[in-house]
């Protein structure tokens, strides 16, 4: 529910205050879930919430040209970006298609200061394994 209410499309902020927001909840739920085994759970989250930030952000182009426009100058070609551009659909769906993912990577995201859940628990994980994690016990 708190990143419904952060990532609401209609709020009227920009994506780096928005994934300011989002940093501090997002780092203390992967302390909270941080010993538990989940990653599964934190890999869906985090694919949800780019896409929500992807849906926030082609929501601020409004008009069809200046979407078209910033998906051009994030790499997408021409013909790529009217299609995108021109799709009758709404953000949400908009936000899923490979333009879209093409134009805001994850190390766009990454960029943008986005916290990655997937990555920090993996590196929380293999902090807490101890040295010899493939020994054998003896018994």
């Amino acid at each position: 529910e708190k990143i419904r209410a952060i990532t609401k499309r209609n709020r009227g902020v920009s994506l780096g205050q928005v994934i300011a927001e989002l940093k501090p909840v997002l780092r203390g739920w992967l302390t909270y879930f941080q010993h538990a085994k989940c990653r599964g759970l934190l890999q869906s989250t985090d694919q949800w919430i780019r896409r929500k930030l992807r849906c926030f952000r082609l929501k601020q182009c409004k008009r069809v040209i200046t979407l078209q426009r910033f998906l051009e100058s994030m790499g997408v070609k021409e013909w790529q970006s009217w299609i995108l551009a021109l799709l009758g659909k709404g953000h949400w769906r908009k936000a899923k298609c490979p333009q879209a993912n093409q134009a805001m990577s994850i190390l766009w995201f990454e960029e943008q200061g986005l916290y990655n859940l997937v990555l920090k628990y993996e590196r929380l994980t293999n902090l807490r394994k101890p040295p010899c994690a493939r020994a054998c016990t003896v018994v």
